[in-house]
């Protein structure tokens, strides 16, 4: 779990930083702007951190799952901007290059969306789990019957009685 974890914060952390770098230092866009640009900012960076962490969206049938981890990312996103300028909104002395110092850490586009990226990353990662069992367990015999001939009975009894009723070896 808690490699899940690591990896989680890491593919949001470079995700979200990813698209602040590109608005920060590509754009030239250091700050914000308004409230409306930073929930899209931050909806954007959301549906993105939910498309590409977790289960790859490359692998058989995982593009529905990509999709419904966007559509939460875009919720997680707007929540998450929302809380955080209203509740943990605090200035930033002059350390980036370009933002001015007293500038809220909500309002950066650089560090707003790397935040949100890796909470959100950190739940998808969490949350994605291996259907495969896991390395060293143990499975029961292997029970192979030609076809046309009669299953053991011990098979047919175990098949018979109710799923509560069945013991485990």
């Amino acid at each position: 779990m808690l490699k899940r974890l690591g990896l989680g914060l890491l593919k949001g952390l470079v995700i979200g930083a990813g698209v602040g770098a590109a608005l920060h230092f590509g754009l030239g866009w250091v700050t914000v702007g308004s409230a409306l640009f930073g929930y899209l900012l931050a909806m954007a960076t959301g549906a993105t951190a939910g498309v590409l962490a977790g289960k790859p969206p490359w692998k058989q049938a995982a593009w529905i799952e990509g999709v419904l981890k966007a559509v939460f990312g875009l919720g997680f996103g707007a929540l998450a901007y929302w809380a955080s300028s209203k509740w943990l909104g605090f200035s930033l002395p002059e350390v980036i290059p370009g933002l001015d110092a007293g500038t809220a850490w909500t309002d950066s586009t650089l560090l707003m969306p790397t935040a949100v990226a890796g909470l959100f990353g950190t739940l998808v990662e969490l949350d994605n789990t291996d259907n495969d069992e896991p390395k060293g367990a143990k499975r029961g015999p292997k029970v192979r019957v030609k076809a046309g001939a009669e299953a053991p009975a011990e098979v047919v009894e175990a098949a018979e009685r109710p799923a509560s009723k069945v013991k485990s070896r």
